[in-house]
């Protein structure tokens, strides 16, 4: 018997000596396992955007940028640092029947102002190029088409001295973001400018169209944004500039486009027709 209680002190002692060192290995694998699980980013909301015509083939826009059958798909991100970004898909016809199919990401200030965006396709004239990277910095706009061979590149400086919307071809999120440039006073405006790029041939391949504009709150629409059952309630803003003419902007009390519309006999309408929202922002 005295030799069985001789091992199982020896075993007593191992065990006693050993735990330690297993918790703290397996501390150590599990730790770095959690944090590489831990998202880098967290998915808060998706849509769908599309134009709407009363006549399902009129086109939207200045006839120099006129868009044709635009759909936009999204998924909006929230990053660790309290930003947020879009990843997107989106087809169009720009001219017409000049089909576009590509996709897009966008990187929004934690007030969902859009800070940058990046379309994931060449230019029209120039099929050494893409993607088409822009940065709206406070006073400049900044665009690089990229490409394989320097001497294709296309760079683009654009001076701002006001607010501004970035329309490529159409930004839901930029005219959402630029509704935050109008006075809190309902009826007070402020100056607002607007700038396009407009893809004209080999020798031009782009050119921006700046246009300045006003813009001014009418403050919370009469009635709820139904958007398939789901009601939402609606801050409304008139924009006037240059190219677009008269618009009226909807967007949603978290910041979102909700719908775009110019006045006329036929209804065209850019709007929010899908969202699933999965965490408040």
């Amino acid at each position: 018997m005295v030799p069985q209680l001789a091992v199982l002190r020896v075993m007593e002692m191992f065990m006693f000596v050993t735990r330690p060192v297993l918790l703290s290995i397996l501390f150590s694998v599990c730790l770095p396992l959690a944090i590489a699980q831990q998202p880098d980013r967290v998915k808060v909301a998706e849509g769908e955007y599309r134009v709407v015509t009363d006549e399902g083939d009129m086109g939207v826009g200045p006839i120099e940028t006129e868009v044709f059958h635009f759909r936009e798909s999204w998924t909006l991100w929230r990053l660790p640092g309290g930003e947020y970004e879009v990843d997107g898909d989106r087809t169009f016809e720009s001219p017409r029947d000049y089909i576009r199919e590509n996709r897009f990401t966008a990187r929004l200030a934690a007030d969902l102002q859009i800070l940058d965006v990046k379309e994931f396709a060449h230019l029209r004239y120039r099929s050494d190029s893409g993607p088409l990277t822009c940065e709206l910095l406070p006073h400049e706009l900044q665009c690089h088409s990229g490409a394989r061979d320097p001497a294709h590149a296309v760079d683009i400086q654009c001076a701002m001295d006001r607010p501004y919307g970035f329309l490529w071809p159409l930004s839901a999120f930029s005219l959402a973001s630029l509704t935050r440039a109008a006075p809190k006073e309902i009826g007070r405006k402020a100056v607002v400018q607007v700038v396009q790029l407009d893809e004209v041939g080999d020798d031009l391949p782009v050119v921006t169209i700046r246009s300045d504009g006003m813009i001014r709150s009418l403050g919370p629409s009469e009635s709820l944004f139904d958007i398939i059952g789901r009601k939402f309630r609606a801050n409304a803003y008139e924009l006037t500039t240059g190219p677009i003419g008269k618009m009226t902007i909807w967007t949603s009390t978290e910041g979102l486009l909700l719908a775009a519309e110019r006045p006329g006999s036929i209804r065209r309408r850019l709007e929010l027709v899908r969202f699933t929202k999965f965490a408040d922002f």
